[in-house]
């Protein structure tokens, strides 16, 4: 089971024999990817409605700008299994990384969600949502140090790298939306 896989290669249990790590599976977790998208749309939204802002949500410019994030990962380790010989590792990072960052935005998005039907103010839904997407630095430094087998320097190096990289794109097309 993926869940079971992801909370295995974040702790310290055996996470393998829960992924499908051959060729096809690295196509495959990018379904991960297409998951996480519409839940951004809810953070989107909860945002608007807070706002109370009159326009639509830019569902177009969120899903192109979510999709350049997510292509920045898989680049980034590129770079990285290349200049630091570990190869072997990048097909698994990618993987387990797609299926843990689906589940990060899962949480990430329940908070919204629980504002917009009225049950949380937008203040608490951005803090938990916060806290929660912040946690995906921590996911990508366990990650490389488990997966991708980079020392503790390393993998908080790569985490910072990764997330960065995310913020730049994230910002960047922001401004392009609002200007």
């Amino acid at each position: 089971m993926i869940l079971q896989g992801v909370i295995n290669a974040l702790g310290i249990e055996d996470w393998e024999s829960e992924f499908d790590l051959s060729p096809k599976a690295l196509p495959r977790s990018f379904i991960a990817v297409a998951l996480y998208i519409p839940l951004s749309f809810i953070a989107a939204r909860a945002a608007v409605k807070y706002n109370d802002v009159a326009g639509h949500v830019p569902y177009l410019s969120i899903a192109i700008i979510l999709i350049l994030i997510s292509l920045t990962f898989p680049l980034v380790a590129y770079i990285l299994c290349s200049v630091f010989d570990k190869q072997e590792s990048f097909r698994s990072w990618v993987i387990v990384r797609h299926w843990a960052i689906l589940f990060a935005w899962i949480i990430v998005a329940l908070p919204f969600g629980i504002y917009l039907i009225g049950l949380i103010p937008f203040s608490v839904a951005f803090f938990l949502g916060m806290m929660a997407y912040l946690g995906t630095l921590a996911i990508d430094i366990r990650l490389a140090a488990r997966v991708a087998e980079f020392d503790w320097i390393g993998a908080v190096f790569t985490g910072i790298l990764i997330t960065s990289s995310s913020m730049m794109v994230l910002l960047l097309g922001l401004q392009q939306i609002i200007y």
